[in-house]
């Protein structure tokens, strides 16, 4: 498979304003322990867990035919899932995905949902508005977009393409219910054999790398699963900050933040050169040692150094795309 990397314009650190989070109590630690919950289903591995989408009468939007009471929604003739698929875990007031509890280290509640979306407009911004680099054919007629988070890419990228059918998938189901009649979400862990999978002419992953137990088996398997001729395409932000002036001081805030972040992606035993960048969160506070407030006072830290004037720092966007042979 070939490949290029294509880097994006910079993006300098900005202060946004603190999200406001809706969880439970700070102290409030809870965790689902459902066991009806089968591991082995999902879209790409058997059975589709979670559908969000449809078709309406106008043929433009529907809202997802899922009841989590009529086994008859799921896309499998032979098992059901439990409604437990859709609850979720609570530990340090944050909100954690219920399906493979553990698998993704950073919660899935409002304030992160909202730090997913600003990233979106950010990258969309540096990008002069491209959703990808790799030049895929005319009319795509099937996109993956692994990871999906809140499925704004999947979204916009079935809106460019109608004719297309888009699947993204994610391990939280917490895609909006109102999506174009192209688009469907799904409940799977990615990392997982593929049964299912097959004739992708478009696969993307946004800011996954980090997060992936291993990056190149999953690669092996969305390879095996494109069209000849297809494409993939990875997106991460660099974890770290650069300075083309060395005006980064050793104990600026932000240069901080960022070296924690590798530290507990190193905890989580995944490779970090390429970890999201910018959240409000630590994805392993607990481990850390951190307590909330200490965290707050932190985070003001960081928002405060990204308006030295003196310190001219920038981040990095990485865009690398792949091709299937057209004669494999």
């Amino acid at each position: 498979m070939g490949a290029h990397d294509t880097e994006g314009k910079r993006a300098s650190p900005r202060s946004s304003p603190p999200l406001q989070e809706k969880s439970d109590p700070a102290g409030h630690d809870e965790q689902d322990t459902d066991p009806t919950l089968d591991d082995n289903q999902g879209l790409l591995h058997g059975n589709a867990v979670i559908e969000a989408g449809g078709s309406d009468e106008d043929g433009e939007f529907s809202a997802s035919d899922f009841d989590p009471e009529d086994s008859s929604s799921l896309r499998s003739s032979s098992t059901s899932i439990s409604s437990s698929i859709l609850e979720h875990s609570y530990q340090n007031g944050r909100r954690y995905h219920r399906y493979r509890h553990g698998r993704y280290p950073l919660p899935n509640d409002e304030a992160e949902q909202n730090r997913e979306d600003m990233l979106h407009a950010m990258m969309l911004e540096a990008t002069d508005g491209r959703l990808f680099y790799a030049p895929v054919r005319e009319n795509p007629q099937r996109i993956a977009d692994l990871g999906t988070g809140t499925g704004i890419w999947a979204i916009e990228i079935g809106e460019k393409y109608p004719s297309a059918e888009v699947l993204g998938l994610d391990l939280s189901p917490i895609q909006p219910t109102w999506v174009p009649p192209n688009v469907k979400f799904y409940v799977d862990d990615i990392e997982d054999e593929w049964l299912n999978g097959d004739d992708f002419d478009f696969v993307h992953l946004r800011n996954m790398i980090p997060i992936l137990k291993s990056p190149v088996t999953l690669l092996k398997q969305v390879y095996a699963n494109m069209k000849p001729g297809a494409w993939v395409e990875l997106q991460d932000v660099d974890g770290q900050v650069h300075t083309d002036d060395n005006s980064i001081p050793d104990d600026w805030p932000l240069k901080r933040f960022t070296e924690i972040i590798l530290q507990a992606f190193a905890l989580y035993e995944t490779n970090a050169h390429a970890a999201v960048f910018g959240g409000q969160y630590l994805a392993e506070a607990g481990q850390l040692g951190w307590g909330k407030d200490e965290m707050e006072v932190f985070f003001a830290e960081c928002r405060q150094s990204m308006r030295d004037p003196k310190v001219h720092a920038y981040g990095k966007m990485h865009f690398w795309s792949g091709q299937k042979p057209l004669d494999a």
